[in-house]
């Protein structure tokens, strides 16, 4: 844990440094998930005070320290889950993590386990769904409260010639629940070799500015490592597009929940 967090803050010069956890599937036995959550917690107050000694010996102020992440263990258990936000919320935190694989034996999000998790933190702390990157996932998610993500599912997709695109404007999208807004471009496919067109109308990275969907077949033909460079590019930039999609969603939501709320009060 202590090795972690050296290496976050004086190697890599994180903004978020994350405590070193003991991540487990949601089908390992009780035993296991018991394990994870003693351990996780154990970890996490050790990253903290080493942490602390860190930001001591670098005389960094609270504006100018990077923050200091937890994350929640427990599996698909929500009494484990409740006991490991409470005991991590006493160490006291910046912000926290939802722990261990987030999807089942099926590749299905977990929606109640991450929902009641984020339910476990209190509003005011910001949460990270990591390991949560398909769009979709992504979505249902920051509807829940989540903040932040981190996976590497786009690249990897990108480089298993999987390319994501909108099938609606993401500038006016309601990005809605059925996921009608996303399609799949596959550069394998050999309807592509006469396609002109980029990979998506909708995108101004710098693959759909300059390249047809028949040449980046052709590099994906040919193995042509170009091929991989361009189809991530497109891909981080999708992601990028979404969320600065959901960002501007999610605020108008709150807003109006706010004003629906003072409504509320005014005439009651």
């Amino acid at each position: 844990p202590e090795k972690s967090i050296q290496l976050q803050v004086s190697s890599y010069g994180s903004d978020v440094v994350i405590c070193l956890d003991d991540c487990t599937h949601v089908d390992e036995p009780p035993s296991r998930q018991r394990e994870s959550v003693e351990r996780t917690i154990a970890w996490a107050r050790r990253s903290k005070t080493e942490f602390v000694r860190l930001m001591e010996q670098k005389k960094l102020s609270p504006e100018r320290r990077p923050l200091l992440f937890a994350v929640v263990q427990g599996g698909g258990d929500f009494a484990l889950r409740r006991a490991c936000a409470e005991a991590l919320l006493e160490i006291g935190f910046d912000g926290f993590g939802f722990g261990g694989w987030p999807l089942d034996s099926e590749g299905q999000l977990l929606s109640e386990v991450v929902a009641w998790t984020r339910e476990l933190i209190p509003p005011r702390f910001p949460l990270h769904g990591l390991g949560i990157g398909h769009p979709l996932n992504v979505v249902a998610c920051a509807r829940m409260g989540y903040d932040l993500f981190d996976s590497a599912m786009p690249t990897r997709d990108a480089r298993h010639a999987r390319l994501y695109c909108f099938t609606e404007d993401p500038a006016t999208s309601n990005l809605d629940s059925d996921g009608s807004w996303l399609t799949y471009i596959y550069l394998s496919d050999e309807r592509l070799r006469r396609e002109r067109r980029p990979i998506s109308a909708f995108c101004d990275c710098l693959c759909c500015s300059r390249y047809s969907l028949a040449y980046l077949h052709h590099l994906f033909k040919v193995n042509d490592a170009l091929f991989l460079r361009l189809a991530t590019i497109h891909n981080l930039r999708f992601m990028a597009q979404l969320m600065q999609r959901l960002g501007i969603l999610l605020h108008g939501e709150r807003v109006a929940e706010q004003r629906e709320q003072q409504t509320a009060q005014t005439t009651g």
